[in-house]
């Protein structure tokens, strides 16, 4: 998609997925380095943890078709390998998507 056929609410989820990827990496690698833990599944959910978050990141610069899907989707895998407050704004980013 190009910025200039987007809506405003397509830019505003674009935006919160961008902030909301960041806040998941750095919330995943500080889980990952064992700064921010409360709980642990395992390196292999950490790493999948960061790779999801670069992947949101990826969604926020260029949306693709189904972009609130995907992003619900992450979200859910975020919130269950590491990543609490970083997936719960992806979610939120997923829903103005789906509003929208």
């Amino acid at each position: 998609m190009v910025w200039s056929k987007l809506q405003k609410t397509d830019k505003v989820m674009c935006t919160v997925a961008l902030i909301g990827g960041i806040v998941a990496l750095i919330e995943s690698i500080f889980h990952l380095i064992n700064i921010f833990e409360i709980w642990s599944l395992g390196i292999e959910f950490e790493i999948a943890a960061v790779v999801l978050a670069i992947i949101v990141i990826l969604l926020g610069f260029k949306p693709i078709h189904y972009t609130p899907a995907i992003l619900i989707i992450i979200c859910i895998f975020l919130i269950i390998f590491a990543s609490v407050i970083g997936g719960g704004i992806i979610l939120i980013a997923g829903f103005i998507g789906v509003l929208s």
